[in-house]
């Protein structure tokens, strides 16, 4: 069975970081080549354009389509205390900058990472997330009415804003429709189990291996201690299916840019497909 014949369906991250950049166009093309069925773009405060793929976005919808990729999109959102970014915006400002590109690159799924931008306090923080849920519900709306699924992305425990499945799972309960991106990387042991009783609202996944009990290091499948196995079993047998988007290297735990090369993602690739393989055929 093929990657894109399965119900979880393994996708990588256009590679389109400031200083490890490659033309959107060619990332599709590795995707392709390497068998992936869905490839991930990151959404940009001002808006997703022709300067950061490096082609224009009719160009690479186009490439998209005929590569037959799902397009999906993180949109990083760092907030202050006030629920701002740093030159004013709200979230919902920073969604309506992307939709150009979500549309012409046919996004079919999108979701906000909410980030902290600078330290605040518990309570700013609980306030931030009490804040949340009304314009998740105009975001939820807003990318109905454009043909998209809206999702939800939580932080590992360290950055504490939607860290917890408790604030996650509020979140969720205050907003129908709203859809939770699940990065295993994030997730300590613990918190797993709770993760995956989300799975019925989850709409897109984040896979990277990480040294247990550390997290966050975004290693390449097998390169760390995470249970892939156990965790797809889980996934499947609460009926999961989507992307399954593979965020390996890029960050200084994980000993930088040298850890997402063609060679390694193809290899997790194989190794991933392998375990959905597996948690599909059980029982």
């Amino acid at each position: 069975m093929s990657p894109r014949e399965l119900a979880i369906q393994p996708g990588m991250v256009a590679r389109l970081f400031p200083i490890n950049w490659r033309p959107a166009i060619k990332e599709i093309a590795i995707a392709r080549s390497l068998g992936f069925a869905a490839l991930q773009f990151h959404g940009q405060e001002e808006g997703l354009g022709a300067a950061h793929l490096g082609a224009p976005l009719a160009e690479v919808g186009a490439a998209l389509r005929d590569a037959g990729l799902l397009a999906v999109m993180e949109i990083v959102v760092r907030v202050g205390a006030d629920g701002r970014t740093r030159t004013g915006r709200m979230p919902l400002d920073v969604l309506h900058a992307n939709l150009p590109a979500i549309g012409a690159l046919g996004c079919e799924r999108v979701h906000w990472h909410l980030a902290p931008a600078t330290w605040m306090s518990g309570a700013e923080l609980r306030a931030i997330e009490a804040n949340a849920p009304r314009q998740l519900a105009e975001a939820v709306a807003l990318s109905e009415a454009h043909g998209v699924r809206f999702g939800l992305e939580h932080n590992e425990p360290d950055i504490p804003l939607f860290a917890t499945p408790s604030s996650v799972a509020a979140a969720l309960d205050a907003t129908p429709g709203l859809g939770l991106v699940w990065d295993l990387n994030h997730t300590p042991v613990e918190q797993i189990g709770d993760f995956l009783a989300l799975a019925p609202r989850m709409t897109m996944l984040h896979v990277s291996d990480t040294p247990l009990p550390e997290i966050n290091h975004h290693l390449p499948i097998g390169h760390g201690a995470v249970d892939f196995a156990a965790c797809f079993a889980g996934l499947a047998a609460h009926g999961y299916q989507g992307p399954a988007i593979l965020e390996i290297g890029g960050t200084p735990k994980s000993g930088g840019f040298g850890r997402d090369t063609d060679a390694l993602l193809a290899d997790s690739l194989a190794r991933l497909s392998a375990i959905l393989v597996a948690a599909a055929a059980a029982p």
